[in-house]
């Protein structure tokens, strides 16, 4: 701070911009902040595409495509529930900080399939294959474009992909529905 009195008199005329210049200076502080903060959950999502659990997130991310109006829906009540065990827990801490992790983990499970099954789509529309890697980053892009529009990306896309992701992971915790046809036996005709 002294170093920053030193750069700029300090009187009246000049306090403005000594107040301006610490502004500036916060604001980039800030900006890094986030970037380092995309960074690291980019890493995470990847580490938990590729490294944690590959299974988990292919067959969330299965479910999110097969069944993303179910995933939505089922999204809900999981939001609800840590939504409401936040509000039963407030006073204690150490509850607040345990279900806030459980809750980050499932999300970054959830983020990791949307993004995954969003790039898959894209990659897709192309005619082009690519690595679940690739799809990943692509998706990722795809949040951080939508993310540059407020009301389309903060209050439509963002919470359609965090329901439809929450969901999935419920979605994707069932067996999958056998084919009507698959249950069906053939018809037996005895023989003569």
């Amino acid at each position: 701070m002294e170093a920053l009195m030193g750069m700029v008199a300090v009187d009246a005329s000049n306090s403005q911009d000594l107040q301006n210049h610490i502004l500036n200076m916060g604001a980039i502080a800030l900006s890094s902040i986030v970037g380092m903060i995309s960074i690291v959950s980019l890493l995470g999502i990847l580490a938990m595409t590729l490294v944690v659990a590959p299974n988990a997130t292919q067959r969330i991310s299965g479910a999110l495509r097969e069944r993303n109006v179910a995933s939505f829906f089922a999204g809900i009540p999981i939001f609800g529930f840590f939504g409401l065990t936040t509000a039963i827990v407030h006073k204690s801490q150490v509850l607040v900080a345990a279900n806030f992790l459980v809750f980050g983990v499932i999300l970054i499970l959830a983020y990791a399939a949307a993004a995954e099954d969003i790039g898959r789509r894209l990659f897709w529309a192309c005619g082009k294959e690519g690595s679940r890697a690739s799809h990943l980053a692509s998706g990722w892009l795809v949040f951080a474009f939508a993310a540059c529009f407020p009301v389309l990306g903060w209050f439509v896309i963002l919470p359609y992909v965090t329901l439809s992701g929450l969901g999935s992971v419920l979605v994707g915790m069932l067996p999958p529905k056998k084919a009507a046809a698959a249950e069906m036996k053939d018809i037996e005709f005895p023989e003569k």
